[in-house]
């Protein structure tokens, strides 16, 4: 038995070696070229992004200022709008967010040691969450209520 280990100590010295060979090999890939199967799907990417991909460092720096000093944008590729509701510069006023963002410009009222102790009492209320669990139940009944097929 102990000659088989001598023997096949030589073997084990041979793969480790091969291996960490391999994998040097495969770590010197350049970073900037995707595997050949990716193709595709940065071809679709590029189409969908209109920009070059993948991008590098360079490619993603900030945009550069107009005369005014404000960064240029772009107007989106297709005629569709980004977001699916109008922004009308106004946060809803039905949300947590606005609640606790009112408090927090709100003076203290008597009974908390501080205004942080307030406002850390109201965050931590559960408003919204009757909302969030009728809009979670329409929108389970609205699944339900599809076709299967």
């Amino acid at each position: 038995m102990r000659h088989v280990i001598r023997r096949s100590r030589g073997l084990l010295v041979a793969v480790a070696a091969l291996a960490l060979t391999a994998t040097a090999a495969f770590a010197a890939r350049p970073a900037t070229a995707p595997p050949a199967a990716a193709n595709d799907g940065l071809a679709t990417a590029a189409a969908a992004a209109g920009k070059t991909v993948p991008a590098t460092g360079s490619q993603n720096a900030a945009p550069a200022a107009s005369a005014s000093g404000a960064p240029e944008t772009q107007a989106p590729a297709s005629g569709a709008p980004e977001s699916p509701a109008p922004d009308t510069g106004t946060p809803p006023a039905d949300t947590h967010g606005a609640l606790v963002s009112a408090v927090a410009q709100a003076s203290t009222p008597p009974g908390y040691d501080n205004h942080g102790a307030y406002v850390s009492f109201v965050a931590k209320q559960n408003h919204g969450a009757t909302t969030a669990a009728a809009a979670k139940a329409a929108a389970a009944a609205r699944a339900a209520a599809r076709p299967t097929h």
